[in-house]
């Protein structure tokens, strides 16, 4: 199993490139869980019940017409098609596509630094976690 280094991350946001203004993400996929302990148990039951998620992306902030603030900011509480590409766009490379609902666009403003900006979601529905054809 080769290692992949995540410079080569690829994140598509409702069909725009935000690749370039990243320098973090975190894309991960979680099951819900279910109580089903009767009496006369010593511990706790649980059962699997739906799958759940979230996306998130941040970095560097930038004013152009492609930037985040341009790009992102007005998609906060619309439901947009997010693609997470781990390893680069290829043929035969991975890819997470989900519906998603974007719930927050933060912008951070350091007194000794650059401005920063981040992006949280929740994802909605299935997941398609096949390989880029």
């Amino acid at each position: 199993m080769a290692r992949k280094h995540s410079k080569s991350t690829v994140i598509l946001i409702d069909g725009n490139n935000v690749s370039e203004f990243c320098t973090d993400s975190n894309c991960e996929q979680s099951s819900g869980t279910e109580d089903n302990t009767t009496y006369g148990k010593n511990a706790i039951v649980k059962d699997p019940t739906l799958l759940t998620g979230a996306f998130a992306c941040s970095g560097k902030y930038d004013d152009g017409a492609t930037g985040p603030r341009a790009v992102l900011k007005p998609l906060v509480g619309q439901k947009v098609n997010v693609k997470y590409r781990p390893e680069g766009t290829g043929s035969g490379l991975p890819q997470d596509s989900f519906d998603a609902i974007i719930t927050k666009y933060v912008e951070t403003a350091p007194v000794a630094g650059y401005r920063l900006w981040s992006l949280e979601t929740e994802p909605s529905d299935d997941w398609d976690s096949a390989d880029q054809v």
